[in-house]
């Protein structure tokens, strides 16, 4: 609801910038020639609102971590003036307009001067914010409770570890009581309470599983040691055929188009790899496909063994900077044609490792249910995993670290599992451009 709110207040001062800017350029009012900027500068506020929307300032979970990025800020400024001024270059004998150079970065300028303003501005409101009441003593509503106190978008009144039969509880400006997983087991009573104070009196409840998606875009710990909350939450979902077809259509379809630039360019880093490292260029590995089916993917080699008598490996010259802009997946487009792989999916995983994750992770055979991609949620949202080495000295190569982090990249594959639909996957791959140039380091974790 926030992000159309945004979207609506950024189409309202887009439009009224536009117009300020029109009449001092003319020194008068003219209705026919606004109405012919607005025309054309709806596809310059177009061009804005996808640099926005890329470099994350609609994503209210973001902003609400954070101050303005003036970085971000300033690369959406970029992008923006960049399309904005080729759309013009390509039209500009055709459009019916007054100096259109001068009126375009007089309106980028105000406008990304508005944007900055209304996002620094927005959660010091009262309005703004999402007033809380918790119940429960989960680990997962600690989280949540840990978020709402770092954030600026929420407001905790209370937290309790049961409702109070006695107590009266005010509705008033309240707007969501989370209950934790196991509030009921532990207190029976409280249904009783939650039900008459709150529910029959029309107050939104919801449990910590659910607030914890909706805020952090991935499914906790707790709810993926939860078989039937998972049943619930992927079982009961109607796969659809449509959304299977559009998929591989869009594979096939980009995979094809990408073929002509990446074949040069592979050719080059193939010849790269021969030339710096005296390597094999194409590495090879048994991963785990859809279903538990193992597959064969090809990449580019970055590693090679220190030495024949050692397991351990090292980056070879040339792979840094392959790894370092995704380079090295390149060959993968092969596994796409062949079906092995999408574009988007939960990361396809070495068979040792899978073996190793599904005796650590509760549950963990689930990401097979889909096909597994070359970029997906996970990969776009949290670092890339280390490299999992089986031992026969070392029955568990884990450090807490570790299994913490491959936890939580796999809480991020459950959550697009369960939310997975066309429009995720454009929005995954569109992303991805911009993952390519930041550092894991610069990732949240």
């Amino acid at each position: 609801m926030k992000r159309r709110f945004f979207l609506l207040l950024d189409t309202l001062a887009f439009f009224a910038i536009l117009f300020v800017t029109v009449a001092v350029r003319r020194w008068e009012i003219s209705w026919p020639i606004y109405v012919n900027n607005c025309k054309v500068f709806l596809f310059v506020f177009i061009f804005c609102t996808f640099a926005l929307w890329l470099f994350s300032f609609y994503d209210i979970k973001s902003l609400r971590k954070q101050f303005i990025n003036y970085k971000s800020l300033g690369l959406a400024f970029l992008l923006s003036t960049f399309l904005s001024v080729c759309f013009f270059y390509f039209l500009s004998g055709r459009l019916p307009l007054l100096t259109p150079k001068a009126i375009l970065m007089a309106v980028l300028g105000l406008y990304f001067i508005y944007v900055y303003w209304v996002r620094k501005s927005y959660f010091k409101l009262d309005f703004s914010k999402t007033t809380l009441l918790l119940f429960g003593q989960s680990q997962t509503l600690q989280q949540i409770a840990a978020e709402a106190t770092s954030s600026k978008g929420f407001a905790i009144r209370a937290r309790e570890y049961a409702p109070q039969p006695d107590k009266t509880y005010s509705l008033r400006n309240l707007d969501l009581v989370v209950v934790g997983s196991k509030l009921f087991a532990e207190n029976p009573k409280a249904w009783d309470v939650i039900s008459s104070k709150f529910i029959a009196k029309g107050a939104c409840v919801d449990t910590d599983f659910n607030v914890f998606e909706r805020l952090f875009r991935r499914v906790s710990r707790e709810s993926i040691n939860d078989g039937m909350w998972l049943l619930r939450g992927i079982g009961n979902r109607r796969e659809s055929a449509t959304y299977n077809m559009l998929k591989r259509t869009l594979d096939l379809g980009l995979a094809i188009c990408m073929l002509p630039f990446l074949a040069p360019l592979g050719a080059v880093i193939w010849l790269a790899i021969k030339y710096i490292d005296g390597e094999n260029p194409i590495f090879t590995q048994k991963r785990v496909g859809y279903m538990g089916k193992i597959i064969t993917i090809y990449k580019f080699r970055t590693i090679k063994q220190q030495n024949q008598e050692s397991d351990q490996e090292q980056i070879t010259r040339a792979g840094g900077w392959l790894r370092r802009f995704r380079l090295d997946e390149i060959p993968q487009i092969m596994n796409v044609l062949k079906g092995d792989l999408s574009f988007v999916g939960p990361r396809p995983l070495w068979t040792g490792e899978w073996t190793l994750l599904n005796e650590q992770i509760p549950n963990h055979t689930i990401r097979t249910i889909v096909k597994p991609g070359i970029t997906g949620w996970a990969q776009l949202n949290f670092k890339a995993p280390p490299n999992y080495k089986i031992t026969a000295q070392n029955d568990n190569p884990f450090h807490d670290a570790d299994f913490d982090a491959a936890f939580t990249r796999f809480s991020y594959d459950v959550w697009y599992i369960k939310n997975r639909s066309i429009w995720l996957d454009l929005e995954i791959m569109v992303k991805t451009g911009l993952r390519m140039f930041i550092k894991d380091s610069h990732v949240a974790s």
